[in-house]
């Protein structure tokens, strides 16, 4: 289990280490009119020591991504790694499919300029996994799907992932119900308040019914 750790204070010193890792919102960069604008992250969070980290960053798009340097966003995300407890890195990007190119291109060169043995993960929306294509040319490891936000029903999400990428994990959120997911996948778990050990152990007690 992997709890995402979004821009809030998080004290997240209750998990087990050598069940649950963090994926914490390491940097957002935004793109506008051919310009890159890069914020870190600006809130404390504390974990066990022996915690696996996975740095994730935020791209989002505000037109004329087309005009923005794909090696200036390169060199912006790289600094999100620079920690030697960063174990993968994970980018968050919603693209249009205007701007599939521009991220196909930036995964590429994310990819030649990190550490070798540095996995490149990414989220995807559950239709990239179910009725697209595209993924499988990208140069990460895995995406996952994101079964959340996406309306008032429980989520059966074993019917839908026909990507072979986004079959290893899956995306979770804490307020949606779900049903039928599938034995041994990571699972990436979104919290919409700052993480509590009681949120933690009641994830990890709602985690039996699935396997």
């Amino acid at each position: 289990m992997i709890l995402w750790a979004w821009e809030r204070p998080e004290d997240l010193r209750f998990i087990v280490p050598s069940a649950t890792g963090v994926a914490f919102l390491a940097g957002t960069i935004s793109l506008e009119n051919g310009e890159c604008f890069y914020k870190p992250r600006m809130q404390p969070m504390r974990v066990p020591p022996d915690t696996r980290l996975i740095a994730v960053v935020r791209i989002e798009s505000h037109g004329g991504i087309e005009r923005v340097a794909v090696s200036q966003v390169t060199d912006q995300v790289l600094h999100c790694v620079a920690d030697p407890r960063i174990g993968a890195l994970q980018i968050d990007f919603d693209a249009r499919v205007s701007e599939r190119p521009f991220y196909g291109a930036l995964l590429a060169g994310i990819r030649n300029r990190l550490p070798r043995q540095m996995p490149l993960e990414m989220t995807a929306l559950v239709s990239w996994c179910a009725s697209d294509d595209w993924l499988s040319k990208l140069p990460v490891a895995e995406s996952v799907p994101m079964f959340f936000r996406m309306g008032a029903d429980a989520h059966q999400v074993s019917e839908r992932l026909h990507e072979p990428l986004c079959k290893s994990s899956i995306g979770i959120s804490t307020d949606e119900v779900y049903t039928e997911i599938p034995r041994g996948r990571r699972m990436f778990v979104f919290h919409p308040r700052t993480w509590t050990e009681s949120d933690y152990r009641a994830v990890l007690q709602e985690s039996k019914k699935w396997r």
